[in-house]
């Protein structure tokens, strides 16, 4: 279910003489998640920095978190008119680049910050949530790079308010012959 088109990927690469080309230009339907919104992965990378060799498309396979440890996430998220997500924080480099509609952030200590569309949220590694207080849908799409844990005091700060298997999103059967 999603509010908005299914956003179109185009994703380029190389032929074997070196040329620039297209891989890939599709749609990736956004789906409901574990976390009660829709969102699709557009990109995912297993290191950093990324590999850009071969013609491997990562969203073939279901992401396992909200964030990669060891690379990159881009996500597009669609939240329902008047919703809460619950507070969270992943350890990783968050940018929120909101594309239609209108966000609050919130954050553990009660501060809320309101986003309109071309407004960038910087987390970094943060408690936060997202409220949509308007009747209409927002998106937003979020690049998560893989970042050391904050340290406080000598306690690091790790994921919370999450579960691995509410964030699974994406990928498909691999059958003979794909």
């Amino acid at each position: 279910m999603s509010f908005f088109p299914d956003p179109r990927r185009i994703v380029t690469g190389h032929d074997d003489n070196g040329n620039s080309i297209i891989l890939k230009d599709s749609r990736i339907p956004c789906e409901m998640t574990g976390m009660s919104v829709p969102w699709a992965v557009l990109w995912e990378t297993d290191k950093f920095p990324a590999d850009n060799n071969g013609s491997d498309d990562p969203t073939d396979k279901q992401t396992q978190s909200l964030a990669n440890k060891n690379g990159v996430v881009l996500r597009v998220v669609d939240i329902p008119p008047r919703t809460n997500s619950a507070f969270h924080r992943t350890v990783s480099l968050d940018f929120g680049m909101l594309f239609e509609g209108e966000l609050d952030c919130h954050l553990d200590n009660g501060v809320k910050i309101h986003m309109k569309p071309g407004d960038v949220c910087v987390q970094r590694g943060t408690i936060h949530g997202w409220e949509n207080p308007t009747d209409k849908p927002a998106r937003i799409y979020f690049v998560l790079v893989a970042a050391n844990p904050v340290e406080i005091s000598g306690k690091q700060l790790s994921n919370a308010g999450f579960s691995d298997h509410e964030t699974v999103s994406g990928g498909r059967e691999r059958t003979e012959g794909d």
